[in-house]
């Protein structure tokens, strides 16, 4: 089944409505995008998607597919690429995403390659992914993880931030060791921050773990990364004193 041209269609005519021309500029700056900006902030846009979906409702998984790529690659303003993501979030279609969203969104991740994309997707439908394939992803995970693409190690990362009874640390670790190297892309701040912060997520499950994996390696992580990784333990002992 094709895409739903009329949800497209009513997203493009939704997000210009809600233009804002003098914000445009300032948030193409403060993004460093290629792509201009119509200036929707993230509520109103949220509400435009919304009413798009309530007048033109997804079928199935592969319509929701379809419609989501086509809208990203046509997409002619930045908005449009995070409303496509916004299809993602309602839990009716969240149902949808499985082992068969891995090739779509490593596409995201390649061609939208900045942090904005990249954590929305790691955030959300990777950790779904994960969570329904776990088999098929790990493995790619972990090649991702050694990879030379940035947003991908970060992706890899960052992917379990969300998740609670499925979390894998064996994978967590096993995701940010290889950026622990001496390579140009250990030192990227994207990595470095990426790194702390997923080791933060893990230290409200697991301080003494995050704490010890700090000390181990405490030469060969950035002082960022350090930072990031004991901001949550820090605190619970700022409290207790």
């Amino acid at each position: 089944m094709p895409a739903n041209l009329a949800l497209i269609a009513a997203l493009r005519e939704g997000l210009a409505a809600a233009a804002d021309p003098p914000a445009a500029g300032p948030m193409q700056a403060y993004m460093k995008s290629s792509l201009p900006f119509l200036g929707v902030a993230a509520p109103q846009r949220r509400r435009v998607v919304a009413a798009a979906l309530a007048q033109h409702p997804l079928a199935d998984a592969q319509v929701l597919k379809d419609t989501l790529l086509r809208l990203w690659r046509q997409a002619q303003h930045r908005e449009e690429r995070y409303a496509a993501l916004d299809l993602l979030r309602p839990a009716r279609h969240a149902r949808w995403i499985d082992g068969t969203w891995l090739a779509p969104l490593h596409e995201l991740l390649i061609s939208g390659p900045w942090w904005d994309h990249n954590d929305e997707i790691s955030g959300h439908a990777l950790g779904l992914v994960l969570q329904r394939d776990p088999a098929g992803v790990k493995p790619v995970l972990r090649q991702w993880a050694r990879g030379d693409k940035l947003w991908l190690r970060r992706a890899a990362m960052l992917c379990q931030r969300s998740l609670r009874a499925d979390f894998d640390a064996v994978l967590l670790y096993d995701c940010i060791l290889p950026s622990l190297g001496s390579d140009s892309m250990a030192r990227e701040f994207f990595i470095r921050k990426g790194m702390g912060w997923a080791l933060r997520e893990r230290s409200y499950a697991a301080p003494d773990e995050v704490q010890a994996f700090v000390d181990e390696y405490r030469d060969r992580l950035s002082p960022l990364t350090r930072r990031e990784a004991l901001k949550v333990i820090h605190k619970r002992a700022a409290a207790r004193a």
